[in-house]
């Protein structure tokens, strides 16, 4: 049988279910909690920024205009820190579809990293809740197997995993229920 021979003889029906495009369950970002520790470093940047200042202003009026340009470089810088870390955060997302698992992590503004993972590969789901600091504002990680044993995802600071669990293995369920019909 030639190739459209094959081609004709299928129905719009099998092509359509071949090519259809995956639905979109959810697509998640991290906890902003992840942005803790770049806001913590900024303000002692601020703080130690300041101390040309606070000397100019206390003893020399001769090097108020040098902190002056000193203050505004410290605070260029520290919007470009803020703003990668913002960046790396905002773009780092989830997105599970009715077909597969993708996380895509972006890191600061060119470094990208798209890892995905079909439904039916997937061997097991888990979260982990690591802390007191976890429990108390409800975040965790969420770590996903393979079957393969070589694709393991594990996702970190997700807002309510226990959630997101559910939701990935509501998603597994319905994708083996629509292969096997």
């Amino acid at each position: 049988m030639r190739k459209r021979e094959r081609s004709e003889a299928r129905s719009p029906e099998q092509d359509q279910d071949e090519y259809r495009e995956p639905e979109v369950i959810f697509v998640e970002r991290q906890f902003p909690i992840v942005l803790r520790w770049p806001l913590i470093w900024g303000m002692i940047f601020i703080l130690v920024g300041m101390v040309p200042w606070s000397i100019s202003t206390a003893n020399a009026y001769d090097w108020q205009p040098l902190a002056v340009n000193w203050m505004a470089i410290v605070g260029l810088a520290l919007l470009a820190y803020w703003t990668y870390h913002f960046v790396g955060w905002y773009f780092t997302v989830l997105i599970l579809t009715d077909q597969d698992i993708t996380y895509i992590r972006q890191k600061g503004f060119f470094h990208r990293k798209v890892s995905s993972l079909t439904l039916n590969n997937i061997q097991s789901v888990n979260h982990v809740i690591p802390g007191m600091q976890a429990a108390l504002f409800k975040f965790g990680d969420i770590q996903i197997e393979t079957l393969s044993g070589s694709g393991h995802m594990h996702l970190k600071t997700y807002h309510k995993p226990a959630r997101l669990q559910e939701e990935i293995l509501d998603a597994m369920e319905n994708y083996s229920s629509t292969v096997e019909a």
